[in-house]
């Protein structure tokens, strides 16, 4: 579908083409008086190419959209599908390597890679080859025109933009992304940070960065303007070049007025395709870095050819010296054993790694040492998404209603069952609290609800599926001591029967094992 995109863009600058010429050669012919029927073919022209540009246009638009968000509907269903089934085998794609702002950034932008860069790009290829053919039949001495600007334009100059331009656009990606980090980590910590004194040193940090990406982009923007002058003054040369042939026609021949005429229109619109590619070609190396990112997740072993499905409910976790890290080995190795009807409580010291242990049991992060349910290797399952589910330190809640944010963890969830968890984890009174109950859009971030009240959210989420394994990360932070009780006894006797684990440093002391982590 792409192809026939490319053909109507191409058609389009072609229409705009014909219309040009068209226009002035009933102009040109118009001043000689000639029959009425003579310039009756010439307004059909004008009217059929005007019509034909537009048509062309529009179906353009129409079928280059369709197929690129047909593209990208298939690739978030392929990108969830590598998630879902297996994240734990490629949770190292996401980990390592260049941190980017999102998945779905990526997604969007490298199908707008296809938009905006391949679809101009192959619209003026054959608009300008057309542009070309056109001006050898008017004259063919154009040809030494023509040809010298087609190699320039459709080869030369992208090669010299790619290498000039896309390693700054790239750059400036990379400091997007760790500006985007450093400012989530800043307003997540801001209250922390003043109380202890080391805002100002974030805000600083803040701020280099800030003059670090203005810098290249200043350096993107000069680039540019030199790649533009340069450009421009190409086809200028182009246009003076036509003008100095038509002239130097007339002086030596007989030249006819209308072929003088088309000389000089031609190179005026042969170009209009290389004016519409080249200003996204300049910040290219942003969509290509996008690109790349999806290549790599894509180009992952599929799960159907490495991971196997769970027949039966997990009975048996064991960890046998495992080790768990977003980039640097930080841990030490870790064992432990929990079984059906277990509740195991992982405790120890600020930075021994028990929070990015949690990261690693749910597949989000990649590990090292042995991780095995009832049994078999982790990393052999397909089907981990719905079977071991957890919270993590910071859970997301979304912009949406407090329903929507709770059935997250169980589409089929009905209204009763919400209430009924709700009322374990003590949030009922949220359902009058809020203006339409359930409906209620809690806001970005859940910025209309406290830090307990979003922790037990996450929470909520969690006790609605239907997994074999429960793992929770601070279930009772923010929660004052008698709260915390209740909701640990609730949450215990609610899981019964089921494997849990607890990440917490106070509380739980009903717990069958416990396992202190070290640094």
């Amino acid at each position: 579908m792409m192809f026939i995109a490319y053909l109507l863009g191409a058609f389009a600058f072609i229409g705009g083409i014909g219309l040009t010429i068209s226009s002035a050669w009933l102009i040109t012919m118009a001043s000689m008086q000639p029959p009425i029927l003579t310039l009756s073919v010439a307004i059909v022209l004008v009217r059929f190419f005007g019509i034909f540009r537009s048509a062309a246009r529009y179906s353009e638009r129409l079928v280059s959209h369709q197929a690129v968000f047909s593209r990208l509907t298939a690739l978030r269903v392929g990108i969830y599908k590598k998630l879902s089934q297996n994240s734990i085998v490629v949770a190292h794609v996401f980990n390592s390597g260049t941190a980017v702002k999102s998945i779905v950034d990526d997604v969007e932008r490298a199908q707008e890679y296809q938009l905006r860069i391949k679809l101009p790009q192959s619209s003026a290829v054959i608009s300008l080859a057309f542009g070309t053919l056109l001006a050898f039949w008017v004259r063919p001495e154009s040809i030494v025109f023509t040809l010298p600007a087609c190699a320039l334009l459709l080869a030369l100059f992208p090669a010299l933009i790619k290498s000039g331009i896309e390693p700054v656009a790239r750059s400036i990606e990379k400091g997007e992304n760790e500006y985007t980090q450093l400012l989530e980590g800043s307003i997540h910590g801001v209250t922390e940070a003043a109380i202890y004194g080391y805002l100002d040193e974030n805000v600083k940090r803040t701020n280099e960065l800030e003059i670090e990406i203005k810098v290249m982009e200043e350096q993107l923007l000069r680039q540019s303007w030199r790649f533009s002058a340069l450009t421009n003054s190409l086809i200028a040369l182009c246009v003076v070049g036509f003008a100095w042939l038509a002239m130097t026609l007339t002086q030596a021949q007989a030249v006819p007025a209308v072929q003088v005429t088309m000389l000089i229109f031609i190179p005026l619109v042969i170009f209009e395709a290389i004016t519409a590619w080249y200003p996204n070609l300049f910040n290219a190396g942003k969509l290509l870095m996008s690109q790349h990112s999806v290549d790599t997740l894509m180009s992952f072993p599929s799960d159907e050819k490495i991971g196997a499905e769970l027949n039966s409910a997990i009975t048996k976790i064991s960890a046998k010296n495992i080790t768990v890290a977003w980039d640097q080995d930080f841990m030490k190795p870790t064992s432990f054993e929990v079984s059906k009807g277990e509740l195991l409580v992982i405790r120890g010291r600020s930075g021994s790694g028990k929070s990015t242990l949690v990261m690693g049991l749910l597949g989000l992060l990649p590990y090292k040492g042995e991780l095995r349910f009832d049994g078999r290797d982790a990393k052999n399952f397909s089907d981990l998404g719905g079977r071991v589910v957890g919270t993590v330190q910071r859970s997301h809640i979304f912009n949406t209603s407090l329903r929507e944010n709770l059935k997250i963890g169980n589409q089929s969830a009905t209204d009763e069952e919400l209430i009924n968890v709700l009322t374990l984890l003590e949030l009922d009174q949220l359902i009058h609290e809020l203006p339409h109950g359930l409906n209620t859009v809690i806001g970005d971030f859940g910025r209309t609800i406290s830090g307990g009240e979003a922790k037990r959210l996450s929470v909520a989420r969690v006790l609605l599926s239907q997994a074999d394994v429960y793992i929770f990360d601070e279930p009772t932070e923010h929660l004052d001591e008698e709260l915390a009780q209740r909701i640990e006894k609730r949450i215990t006797q609610h899981l019964a029967g089921r494997i849990a684990i607890v990440i917490t440093h106070s509380g739980w002391p009903s717990s069958d094992k416990t396992l202190v982590m070290a640094r």
